[in-house]
């Protein structure tokens, strides 16, 4: 057997297994971040795909996970254009949750998932990338400055800032149901 092909087996067998290590975080970002979850499904087909072809190439400088993120992330922009952004339908989100047990479970999980969404939504677009990345993709801060091109001290700032907006909402919201409760 050649070198060659010696390499190229080797290069496939652990792409095999960086695909099945993030596979599921690069599709948990996008579901979180698109609307409808089979163009995340198909965008991350794009990816993987992308980053098979760029495999070879990739020269070891960022950790696979930023070098990936970094590919969907610019996947996601890509897709974004001449795209109206919007965060995630309610059947997208549900199908991202986990089933729940019992009628009163999913009522309340399906309301708390309208409210998660709702908040999200409110979020400027930059506080919604960090908190798809640490959430969904499950990166840490360096990794999220290294995919967004950011300090990761702008990252924990822009990350601190958008868990300060989230508590805002949730206090507004929860006022506005005890307010219409009361009357």
């Amino acid at each position: 057997m050649h070198k060659r092909d010696e390499n190229e087996r080797g290069t496939r067998a652990s792409f095999a297994e960086l695909y099945d290590r993030y596979f599921d975080a690069v599709n948990r970002y996008l579901r979180y971040r698109m609307d409808n979850p089979w163009d995340a499904d198909d965008l991350t087909a794009a990816v993987f795909l992308k980053a098979m072809e760029n495999f070879p190439k990739y020269r070891g400088d960022a950790p696979f996970a930023v070098w990936l993120f970094r590919i969907a992330h610019n996947a996601y922009v890509d897709y974004l254009r001449g795209r109206r952004e919007r965060v995630f339908t309610e059947e997208e989100m549900s199908y991202l949750e986990a089933a729940p047990s019992g009628p009163e479970e999913e009522l309340l999980r399906s309301e708390e998932v309208r409210q998660l969404k709702d908040m999200l939504r409110r979020l400027p677009p930059e506080q919604r990338d960090v908190v798809s990345l640490r959430y969904a993709g499950e990166l840490k801060f360096s990794q999220i400055a290294q995919v967004l091109g950011k300090s990761t001290a702008a990252v924990r700032m822009i990350h601190h800032r958008a868990l300060k907006a989230l508590r805002a909402h949730y206090a507004k919201d929860r006022e506005e149901v005890e307010g219409v409760g009361r009357q």
